[in-house]
């Protein structure tokens, strides 16, 4: 997952580190003191070795993106990267960026991995691009920061939701009203039991029960037929519905994920309806498997004009490596 390609900068302690032995070296050379041209070559030898320590840090460390993320246009979300350390020592002080979104893990053992996470906000919906990613360390001294740039294959990269749009009210209620009887139905202890759906709160169960203490040899009293009033919702989104087909695609997404983001808080039945395929479930049961559908419908909304130029340059970069 590294590229070969390799940077070098000096952070701002090696700045002043690098200052500091120039207006020695100056000094020794106007004076002629032995004690401080020794000075300047030992502060010259610990320059050097902070980057080949550096440079040592981070060999034979992974960076990988986790696949199958989902995340949500104009909003930021957590990138996940996994970091494996392949060596029999540890790993200190390893920095990640991902655009302005930095990171550093302190410690990682040897041959042992860590999760972490960086922050970024995509501009639209589909996969696009991620901003450039970068993994190099500082350690032991901070003055050279020595780092790599990090590949990740298309394949890998997060799909992106449409961020929600305007609340419509688009629910039937789905909650049933039967009347009371003193009928007895079903057999031994329950009666009246109906299967239990899929994410539903176990208080939303039409139930009942005998009360054995009250039989008497003989005679058995059934308690009357007891039913919840649920009140539960359902919410149905069809793609090819008629009503949805005066509204631009994506305005069409945004409608639905925000009609979905309520089923979800409130727990109520949902179903999505596609081209691609459906999807249904209650509360937020397959939420993901929702927001991908979303994500992956085409086309595609084209990126804009920076975000094509940086990966057109991405792209002849990764040809030429």
């Amino acid at each position: 997952m590294k590229r070969k390609r390799r940077e070098v900068r000096l952070s701002r302690p090696g700045k002043v580190f690098v200052g500091l032995t120039l207006a020695l070296g100056f000094a020794a050379v106007n004076t002629g003191n032995n004690v401080l041209f020794l000075l300047v070559s030992m502060m010259l030898s610990l320059m050097v070795l902070s980057g080949f320590v550096a440079m040592a840090n981070i060999w034979r460390v992974d960076v990988v993106l986790q696949p199958q993320q989902i995340l949500t246009a104009e909003q930021s979300g957590d990138v996940l990267l996994r970091v494996h350390n392949g060596r029999a020592w540890p790993l200190w002080l390893l920095e990640l960026r991902l655009g302005a979104s930095r990171q550093t893990v302190t410690r990682i053992g040897g041959r042992q991995e860590a999760l972490v996470a960086l922050r970024w906000c995509p501009d639209r919906r589909g996969q696009p691009l991620l901003p450039l990613l970068q993994m190099g360390s500082a350690f032991p001294f901070s003055f050279v920061w020595r780092g790599l740039q990090v590949n990740i294959p298309d394949a890998d990269l997060p799909w992106v939701a449409p961020a929600g749009g305007e609340d419509m009210a688009m629910t039937q209620n789905s909650g049933e009203q039967l009347p009371s009887s003193d009928r007895a139905g079903g057999q031994g202890d329950f009666l009246w039991i109906r299967n239990w759906r899929s994410g539903e709160s176990l208080h939303q169960i039409i139930w009942r029960r005998i009360d054995w203490s009250r039989n008497l040899p003989g005679i058995m009293h059934f308690p009357g037929r007891e039913q919840e009033k649920t009140g539960q919702e359902q919410v149905l989104l069809d793609w090819e519905s008629p009503f949805w087909l005066a509204f631009p695609p994506e305005q069409r997404l945004r409608i639905f994920r925000a009609a979905l983001d309520k089923a979800w808080n409130l727990g109520w039945s949902w179903q999505l309806l596609m081209p691609a395929g459906s999807k249904s479930g209650q509360g937020s049961a397959q939420r993901e498997d929702a927001l991908r559908m979303l994500a992956q419908h085409l086309p595609l909304p084209p990126a804009s004009a920076a975000t094509e130029e940086r990966g057109g340059w991405l792209r002849h970069w990764r040809f030429w490596q």
